[in-house]
């Protein structure tokens, strides 16, 4: 796994947790992903949730909990997520853009089909000692861009959340959210199956990292 980050990013704790920080082995196997309302990783609760991710990756509303997709995390390179539809991927350009977005108007939303290969930048992971099974993505991002809660049967996208000195939070109207892994099983059990590397942040009390990726220029 590759992360282009600088070796002395860390991340705090600030307050001691209510129960056992997770590891890399919490986001494998198949799982749900649901997503919460949040602007801070710190204080982000399952309570959070307006939705989840169907089979498609596209998000349904919290009275649909029933269609929530099933999502398989490969054990081996490059430890990528499929539905029953196919490879879930940022990178299907047939895809709707985050047209509202300053710095998002080429990010396409996330699907899962066929026939996309799955690649190493379509690789989500988590942070061991994070509070649940946040699921981020690239440069150390744990955020995405969401255009409003879904109500009754809508279904909506979802996209990378973007930031910079044009547009230094949310795309305006739209909401923050994290993903949420929920683990409902396992993959029949393979032998020579290597354990999957997590990424090299060091947590240090009294350091601090918002974890919305990089920023963007222009």
């Amino acid at each position: 796994m590759y992360f282009s980050i600088p070796s002395t990013l860390t991340l705090l704790f600030l307050a001691p947790l209510a129960h056992a920080a997770i590891q890399q082995k919490d986001f494998t196997g198949l799982g749900k992903i649901y997503v919460l309302k949040s602007e801070d990783w710190r204080t982000a609760t399952p309570k959070s949730k307006i939705g989840c991710l169907n089979d498609h990756g596209k998000i349904i509303g919290v009275n649909s909990t029933s269609d929530c997709g099933v999502f398989s995390r490969l054990e081996d390179y490059p430890y990528t997520l499929s539905s029953k539809h196919g490879n879930c991927t940022f990178e299907d350009d047939t895809q709707e853009r985050n047209t509202d977005s300053h710095y998002g108007g080429n990010d396409f939303a996330w699907n899962c089909a066929k026939p996309h290969t799955a690649e190493i930048w379509d690789e989500l992971y988590t942070i061991d000692g994070f509070p649940y099974v946040f699921l981020c993505f690239g440069d150390i991002a744990c955020y995405y861009d969401v255009k409003r809660a879904p109500e009754g049967d809508e279904i909506l996208p979802l996209w990378q959340y973007r930031w910079g000195s044009q547009q230094m939070g949310i795309t305006p109207g739209h909401i923050q959210t994290q993903l949420l892994w929920e683990k409902v099983g396992e993959l029949p059990k393979r032998e020579g199956a290597s354990l999957i590397p997590s990424p090299r942040i060091e947590i240090q009390e009294g350091m601090q990292v918002p974890l919305q990726g990089s920023r963007a220029r222009g």
